[in-house]
């Protein structure tokens, strides 16, 4: 069975980002393809295939998802370092349809608690489909067209809510990703020492949002999340036996107690863009009016 990377994005802004993304893919996978699909022209050795979408969409995923070339296709979010190899979710779907990470902030009543046409239980919380593993089957595609088609019928602007839903009252067999398969918030590890897994994805939106609100961007790990926590990560990544059968016998101890009172992000501001997700909403919902729904 074939396996590769998909990237999704629309718009020069993405293409721009997810070329840098697509690189820290190549930098742990420099022998599993990575595809882009795109509505921009671009050229980017690091991309196997470079495909035209064939319809503009503020969720591009779906296409990509569908005309993956891939037998099990791990398809990425553009806003996001890896930051160490992650193609044992490859191995996780040969047992299962899809895999995917919770989301980490689980009480946000515009997001993770909306629902979609009816209540879910908590127990069952939402999936972040930026870090997703699909194995390619009818079932599968019938489920994501699904998806697409409730989406893009709804008057929404964001997709989760609906994953969750149809995940719910679904027969596909899911894997749920650690959560350092997909780190949204740092929140979450600042207090983990190496006894745990090490982070495999750090997720930010702080990279669109960054050049959204003033044009400039994070080029490397430790502009976004900062020097002191850029080495905590790779202090903790040498440490972790799943990556390092080799790791030095002494703990790495939790960030918030090497560094008491400093924040993660290097300027104080909220690492995943929660202090200025206000203040870009409506350039958000100006971009989206956009496309239109297709």
């Amino acid at each position: 069975m074939t396996n590769g990377f998909v990237f999704a994005v629309t718009g020069p802004d993405y293409t721009s980002l997810v070329r840098q993304a697509a690189a820290t893919v190549a930098e742990h996978h420099p022998n599993i393809p990575i595809d882009l699909f795109t509505d921009q022209d671009c050229t980017d050795p690091v991309f196997s295939q470079i495909t035209p979408l064939n319809a503009p969409a503020t969720r591009p995923r779906f296409e990509a998802l569908l005309r993956s070339r891939f037998d099990k296709t791990i398809c990425l979010d553009a806003d996001l370092f890896v930051i160490a190899p992650i193609a044992d979710i490859f191995d996780v779907l040969g047992h299962f349809d899809l895999a995917a990470a919770h989301d980490q902030r689980l009480n946000v009543a515009s997001h993770t608690l909306r629902q979609h046409s009816k209540p879910i239980p908590a127990a069952f919380p939402q999936y972040n489909s930026g870090v997703l593993g699909i194995r390619k089957s009818d079932r599968a595609d019938r489920f994501i067209y699904r998806w697409k088609e409730e989406f893009e019928n709804s008057p929404s602007i964001i997709d989760q809510p609906i994953l969750r839903e149809l995940l719910f009252d679904s027969d596909l067999r899911i894997a749920t990703l650690p959560p350092q398969y997909n780190v949204i918030d740092a929140d979450l590890i600042r207090s983990l020492d190496s006894r745990t897994m090490a982070p495999r994805i750090i997720h930010s939106s702080r990279l669109h949002l960054m050049r959204l609100n003033s044009g400039q961007e994070f080029q490397t790990l430790a502009e976004l999340v900062g020097p002191d926590f850029e080495q905590h990560l790779q202090e903790w990544l040498l440490r972790d036996k799943t990556l390092n059968s080799n790791r030095p016998a002494t703990r790495t101890e939790p960030f918030c107690d090497k560094f008491p009172g400093i924040p993660v992000h290097a300027d104080a501001k909220a690492f995943a863009g929660k202090a200025s997700w206000k203040q870009t909403l409506l350039t958000w919902l100006g971009r989206i009016a956009s496309f239109g729904r297709q």
